[in-house]
């Protein structure tokens, strides 16, 4: 009687652990399906859909924060289309506050070198302000909504000061520097005036000259004149015609206009520029959650 009671028990522990050998290898099929229709629908639109075959206009979104990044992944799409010979031209959209000075001066060389290769269209839909109009003062005409901001000609370094916070939860600062002017910047203090001084002459007010002499050039106005819209103002486009934009225009009516020049075949096709991981079934990491339970059941 014993006997059979154990056999029992030993059957149903059995079958309860090839219940959960079931469950984990139902579970691991059901991942790698997923992973195998994920890769067919790259694989299908990476090989198999048709490139455009016939006069496009490339048309790029600008809508981050500009830094080194950034700039080199734009910079390389518009490289590539250089190549393709129904990309008639680019269209740039603006819809950013602007960010890196020395991103901004590289992307504004960049499209000067560009321009003379395959025309650049630029149009402001919400806003190229600092970095962002540091980069289109590049390119003429600058289209922009009535209601587009631009300007925000300046340079500005963000500090912040954590040391009634560091007090309390008992962090300090022990840094180690040789050289007076190697640490001008910490979170555990205030600027001095020494240190505000020397940021500004050796850092700031030189950036500011860059950008100011850049935009002088690009634009034709002598610095006289921009230094009235560059004191870190930003401004409505339609109120800066003529000045810091040369046509108000909608988005729609601009591209009107770009298809009366290259052809009313044209068509208008987003450049998507975020980077494909077509095997992120091997960069698969379980949470915490799924691998306890999947540790469990396997027991």
């Amino acid at each position: 009687m014993l006997e059979n009671e154990k056999l029992k028990a030993e059957l149903k522990i059995y079958k309860i652990k090839a219940l959960k050998e079931k469950v984990v290898l139902i579970g691991v099929v059901l991942l790698i399906l997923a992973e195998a229709i994920f890769l067919l629908s790259i694989f299908k639109k990476n090989f198999f859909t048709k490139p455009v075959n016939k006069p496009y206009v490339a048309v790029i979104n600008i809508n981050k924060t500009i830094t080194v990044d950034y700039i080199h992944t734009l910079t390389s799409k518009m490289q590539k289309l250089l190549k393709d010979k129904n990309c008639k031209e680019y269209l740039l959209i603006f819809n950013t506050p602007g960010g890196s000075p020395s991103a901004s001066d590289e992307f504004n060389a960049f499209l000067k070198w560009i321009n003379k290769k395959k025309k650049v269209n630029v149009y402001v839909e919400s806003m190229a302000a600092s970095g962002g109009y540091y980069i289109i003062s590049a390119i003429k005409p600058i289209v922009a909504n009535k209601n587009a901001v631009v300007g925000s000609i300046g340079v500005i370094m963000p500090h912040f000061v954590i040391k009634k916070l560091a007090d309390k939860v008992g962090v300090e600062e022990d840094s180690l520097a040789i050289g007076k002017y190697k640490q001008p910047v910490s979170l555990f203090r205030k600027f001095s005036d020494k240190d505000k001084e020397y940021l500004k002459q050796h850092l700031l007010l030189p950036t500011y000259d860059n950008f100011l002499q850049t935009v002088s050039k690009d634009r034709n106005i002598s610095v006289d004149k921009l230094k009235k819209y560059a004191d870190g103002k930003i401004y409505v486009a339609s109120i800066v015609k003529g000045i810091l934009v040369d046509k108000i225009s909608t988005l729609i009516e601009f591209k009107e206009e770009i298809k009366k020049r290259v052809g009313q075949k044209t068509e208008f096709v987003e450049i998507n520029l975020q980077k494909k991981k077509p095997f992120g079934f091997f960069n698969i990491k379980l949470t915490s959650d799924i691998g306890e339970f999947l540790q469990k059941i396997s027991q």
